[in-house]
């Protein structure tokens, strides 16, 4: 069994006033009889028994966290089980069902969910520990997950789920004009299979606005496990989640992804990586029409990260406003 150093989150941790508590019944084996877990806040739990890895004994939940000002947080989710026995826990979607390659926009130019289930992330073992760390995005919205418990015919004594929250601050990378702006993670001076999504001023995903691997169709100078995004932005604030293989939201990938398979969360306001792997070098360049362009250097630090950054289209040319962020990203602007 691999065991996963988990980086401590940056941010401010919400404290809740609603600490709800929530046990499991019976049945709930599968997504469809998933119990309902409505409301739950920062400090609530959930309570239960399972002792199989299949069939019966799995335990589904239908999680809806309580709803918060609009903003960005990370949501953890940590299981013990009772006496230190280890349960396994993973977060639930679907596959999906890609759209005919081509350039973008084309009706009907977007994925679309599978019937069929699929794994979105595996909950990592917390180092020293028993636990295992599943963790998603919301925006305050009390976006939905579907959250799994697996045991084992040893884990009879029951388990405990725990949220938390972490209100998490975009990092600022600048002003651009209105019109066609790129962003690539090609060429960058790293290997890393990277994946990304645009949201609007208000934290919903754009539609089309998204990308796992670059291709040619897009604009990339390449097909490849390299990110690549280029699309047309009015004036507003905007803001990008980028992460590694594969981050999952509602939305499916647009016809010009060189990959258009990867599963999908089914609810929207909730946004998730799968990847444990840590130290990975995410840098990319955003350029806009006017040729202002700014190389972004940025690390996906811990387990499950996504790391966002914000920018604004304006009518005239603005400068790029850097902000630190604890070394996780430098900034340089080029021309």
């Amino acid at each position: 069994m691999k065991t996963y150093l988990i980086a401590a989150l940056a941010g401010t941790a919400i404290a809740s006033v609603a600490q709800a508590q929530f046990s499991e019944t019976e049945p709930n084996d599968t997504r469809a009889t998933a119990n309902g877990v409505v409301g739950i806040a920062p400090g609530g739990t959930i309570t239960g028994v399972s002792t199989a890895s299949t069939g019966t004994g799995v335990d589904y939940f239908r999680v809806q966290t309580s709803a918060a000002p609009l903003g960005l947080y990370r949501y953890d989710m940590i299981l013990s089980g009772n006496n230190g026995v280890l349960h396994s826990a993973s977060l639930r979607g679907t596959g999906q069902t890609g759209a005919a390659a081509g350039a973008w926009p084309l009706p009907g130019g977007e994925g679309t969910n599978s019937a069929t289930e699929a794994t979105l992330q595996t909950g990592a073992t917390i180092s020293g520990t028993t636990s295992r760390l599943n963790s998603w995005y919301g925006f305050g919205r009390a976006g939905e997950v579907y959250y799994r418990v697996n045991g084992t015919t040893t884990t009879t004594a029951g388990y405990t789920a725990t949220l938390s929250r972490t209100q998490i601050t975009p990092v600022q990378i600048g002003s651009y004009q209105p019109g066609f702006i790129s962003m690539n993670w090609q060429g960058q001076g790293h290997s890393t299979d990277t994946d990304m999504w645009v949201y609007d001023s208000n934290f919903n995903a754009i539609r089309g606005y998204g990308n796992d691997d670059g291709n040619v169709l897009g604009g990339a100078a390449a097909n490849s496990l390299q990110s690549y995004l280029n699309r047309d932005y009015l004036p507003g604030i905007y803001y990008i989640a980028v992460t590694n293989f594969n981050m999952a939201n509602s939305m499916g990938s647009p016809s010009d992804d060189g990959f258009r398979t990867g599963s999908m969360n089914e609810f929207a306001d909730v946004v998730m990586n799968s990847s444990t792997s840590t130290g990975l070098n995410m840098t990319f360049t955003i350029t806009d029409s006017a040729g202002n362009s700014l190389q972004v250097a940025n690390t996906k630090a811990g387990a499950f990260d996504i790391n966002w950054f914000c920018f604004e289209v304006v009518p005239t040319p603005g400068s790029a406003m850097l902000l630190g962020m604890g070394g996780l990203v430098a900034l340089r602007r080029r021309r």
